[in-house]
């Protein structure tokens, strides 16, 4: 969800779709029936796999492990992924018209 609010922001002028009013990955995932959990410190990443595995092979529980360590916004993956598409290609040139 950062990821879109980040696309959002850089190439839509902060028009935003949608927001979530409740941003906690982990709250959603428990009232859907799954099981949620917050890790706020580094240290605490490893613990909170392993809970998540233990849950998901002795219990059968699906876990989301919603990781709030750090809260910037990272850099796009590609900062052309929504640019419109350049064809190199001669063959295929009249499908990016």
């Amino acid at each position: 969800m950062g990821r879109v609010e980040e696309n959002q922001v850089d190439f839509y002028n902060r028009r935003f779709v949608a927001e979530l009013d409740n941003q906690s990955f982990a709250e959603i995932a428990k009232a859907t029936g799954a099981e949620g959990i917050v890790v706020n410190q580094l240290e605490d990443v490893g613990p909170a796999l392993k809970r998540a595995i233990n849950l998901q092979m002795n219990h059968g529980k699906t876990t989301i492990i919603e990781i709030m360590c750090t809260r910037e916004l990272g850099d796009p993956f590609r900062r052309d992924a929504l640019a419109k598409l350049v064809c190199l290609l001669d063959k295929y040139k009249e499908d990016y018209v």
